[in-house]
């Protein structure tokens, strides 16, 4: 996979109409606050997590323009900084905006903040907490969207919440990623059209819009219009910050052939995009960012290593060894079929630092995150009553009979 460089043109934009407002009321959050929609949460205090509150104006398809609070969640790595930013869009459910009430994506922020990135989750007008009516992502009929109105909408909190974090002192202010998923995705092509000078990458999970996955599965309302948007946002784009686009193939909102040529009207007008298609995940690949940490993570880890963001690695891992390949799942010995299935799948959709290990009769555990040899080499033993061995360790196999 090729990650290509390009040199980042420097713009203008007047942001003082934002009036950028900081309020953290961590000791109130909003109501449902759960991604699944089940109750607030406490906030996740190892991620260091807050919410503040951010105006924004923003121009719907049908009426007056509307002034509101988009929420924006954020999660700050330990230490002072400076930490290079994510901007992480949530995508947008057909049949219910109300839930949640404040989107989160902890899978997504642990991700970052391992790897030293703040990350910024606004949950933009029109959804949740925020308020549904109007809706600026209200883009028309099935067969006359216009895609544009969105675009423009999302921009605009885009924009709002990348001014947001750079006010934070512990953010770099050169190093900017916006990121999204589905019409998250959407809102994270149509920013790159406003080439924001600290803006250095734009990472599209399955983005698009307009899909229904049971009365249109796999043929979204207006694609034809949806790749205009996104030819437009690669003109405007021509040669300057580089993306990159993650789909899988059984993605039952657009299915495997649209994305790739909205793909490549982007790219045809000048964008820099590289397209990843990804096996089958799960029963839906628009799930991807929950259900395929084990094909996204190694790609996005490769995208973003040249701007100086690295993976954790775990400490005194031992050496790799040619017993089997890392996702060769059947090839696990001692353990179960069951946990071949699913244990063992566990841990290739964790994030690293990780570690798989395996007692003599077949008893397991992994864990992942800070300390896992030893997390997980003390779990299996409490499990064998006796000493485990580990199998697997980040992407290697370290097993010897």
């Amino acid at each position: 996979m090729r990650v290509m460089h390009y040199t980042f043109h420097r713009w203008s934009l007047v942001v003082a109409s934002l009036a950028i407002a900081y309020s953290a009321f961590a000791q109130s959050p909003p109501s449902s606050t759960q991604e699944d929609g089940q109750g607030a949460p406490q906030l996740a205090a190892d991620l260091n997590e807050a919410i503040a509150k951010v105006p924004v104006k923003v121009q719907p398809l049908f009426g007056d323009a509307r002034s509101g609070d988009m929420i924006v969640t954020h999660f700050k790595p330990a230490g002072d900084g400076p930490f290079p930013a994510v901007v992480m869009h949530h995508g947008r459910s057909g049949t219910d905006r109300a839930n949640p009430g404040r989107w989160r994506y902890l899978n997504v922020a642990r991700y970052w903040t391992r790897r030293g990135v703040a990350v910024f989750v606004p949950t933009r007008l029109g959804y949740g907490d925020t308020g549904l009516e109007p809706d600026p992502e209200d883009t028309g009929p099935c067969g006359n969207k216009r895609y544009g109105v969105a675009a423009e909408a999302t921009n605009v909190q885009t924009i709002a919440a990348i001014e947001f974090a750079l006010k934070q002192p512990w953010v770099d202010k050169n190093k900017v990623i916006v990121m999204g998923q589905s019409m998250g995705g959407f809102a994270t092509v149509a920013a790159m059209a406003k080439k924001h000078p600290s803006v250095i990458a734009g990472i599209n999970f399955v983005g698009g819009g307009g899909g229904d996955p049971v009365g249109r599965k796999g043929d979204p309302c207006s694609a034809s219009r949806m790749g205009e948007v996104f030819a437009d946002a690669g003109k405007a784009n021509a040669g300057a910050t580089p993306m990159l686009w993650l789909y899988a193939e059984n993605d039952n909102y657009w299915g495997p052939n649209i994305p790739r040529k909205w793909h490549d009207a982007y790219v045809s007008a000048g964008g820099k995009a590289e397209f990843v298609m990804f096996p089958p995940v799960a029963h839906d690949g628009h799930t991807l960012i929950n259900n395929g940490m084990n094909f996204w993570r190694p790609a996005l880890d490769k995208f973003i290593a040249p701007f100086g963001i690295k993976a954790p690695a775990s400490e005194a891992a031992p050496p790799p060894t040619t017993f089997a390949a890392l996702t060769e799942a059947a090839k696990v010995p001692l353990v179960k079929s069951d946990v071949k299935e699913n244990g063992y799948k566990r841990f290739l959709n964790s994030d690293v630092p990780r570690a798989f290990a395996i007692g003599p009769k077949g008893e397991w555990s992994t864990q992942n995150g800070n300390g896992a040899i030893k997390r997980t080499l003390d779990r299996c033993a409490q499990i064998a009553k006796t000493t485990c061995k580990l199998y697997a360790v980040d992407d290697a196999v370290v097993w010897t009979e």
